[in-house]
């Protein structure tokens, strides 16, 4: 792997040693800690906890901090440890672009996981032993199945799908069922990262990582699309079976309408576009952020 690297980006080996900018190291940092994923977490873990009925506000937004940390410690660490490829699957990571040194980014995920880990335990064993296996989880699967057909669309389910979880378990743990929520996380955030997969299919192909959308094709947008799919279907349940009102139905229409509609534009290409195949999983990333706040509204509401 490091010599496909070094042959096809000379200056990998570099990267230890590269200048920066001290103006842009701020921004690597709050980007190497990836905002969006530890509000998809943060939101995740507050909707499991309301779910079960929910202890006091102060320890759920502790609670859901934590783990969201906990997370984004692992996500550095990740980038640490595969720093040599991602400037080819990710050349806008912070580590490639030299914004962040490696060794800075290892001691960053460790005061992440420590701070996220600490105030788990602050809250109790409970919360403390929900926070340790996500960790473990997201820690395996990103260390040693990265470049494992389809293990990195897992883990982007496990890394939306463990927080809710954690917050029904961890926080709480009581009446309520946090599974639909987490099956529509877990299954849009599969749909969104098989997108990101087409988006940096060329580096993938370099790297000699084994994705689904390495090879080209309409194949890995039409899969992305039918995860959306399960995932727009599983969130009507709560409507029909749950009673939930017509504002969660209004919400979950605009939700799955929106991503079949990005999917139809992905089709249409008769190559999958990898910009637009980027845009559309930042989108799902948001409304992922979106139904999981729509659902704390109906449920507390």
């Amino acid at each position: 792997m490091t010599a496909r690297v070094a042959r096809h980006f000379p200056q990998a080996g570099d990267i230890m040693v590269r200048r920066r900018d001290p103006n842009a190291a701020a921004l690597g940092f709050f980007r190497l800690i990836r905002p969006a994923d530890w509000g998809v977490a943060f939101a995740g873990a507050g909707l499991g906890a309301r779910l079960a009925g929910g202890p006091g506000r102060g320890n759920v937004a502790l609670g859901a901090a934590a783990v969201a940390t906990v997370i984004a410690g692992a996500f550095v660490n990740g980038d640490w440890f595969h720093r040599r490829t991602r400037v080819l699957v990710s050349p806008g990571n912070p580590i490639a672009r030299g914004l962040v040194r490696p060794g800075e980014a290892k001691w960053l995920g460790y005061i992440l996981l420590g701070a996220g880990l600490a105030a788990a335990a602050y809250l109790g064993p409970r919360p403390f032993a929900a926070a340790f296996l996500t960790a473990a989880i997201v820690l395996l699967l990103d260390y040693f199945f990265d470049e494992a057909y389809f293990a990195r669309n897992i883990l982007a389910a496990s890394v939306v799908a463990l927080p809710v979880c954690y917050g029904w378990f961890g926080l709480d743990g009581g009446a309520g069922s946090p599974v639909v929520a987490a099956a529509v996380g877990g299954l849009v955030a599969i749909s969104a990262s098989i997108f990101r997969d087409v988006e940096n299919r060329r580096g993938d192909e370099v790297a000699g990582r084994k994705t689904i959308a390495v090879g080209g094709g309409r194949l890995p947008v039409a899969v992305a699309g039918g995860f959306a799919l399960a995932a727009t279907a599983v969130s009507f349940i709560p409507y029909f079976v749950g009673g939930y009102s017509r504002r969660y139905l209004t919400l979950v229409a605009a939700v799955g309408g929106l991503m079949a509609f990005y999917t139809v534009l992905n089709l249409r290409r008769r190559e999958p576009d990898p910009l637009l195949a980027g845009s559309t999983a930042r989108m799902m990333k948001f409304l992922i952020f979106l139904f999981f706040a729509g659902t704390y509204g109906e449920v507390l509401f």
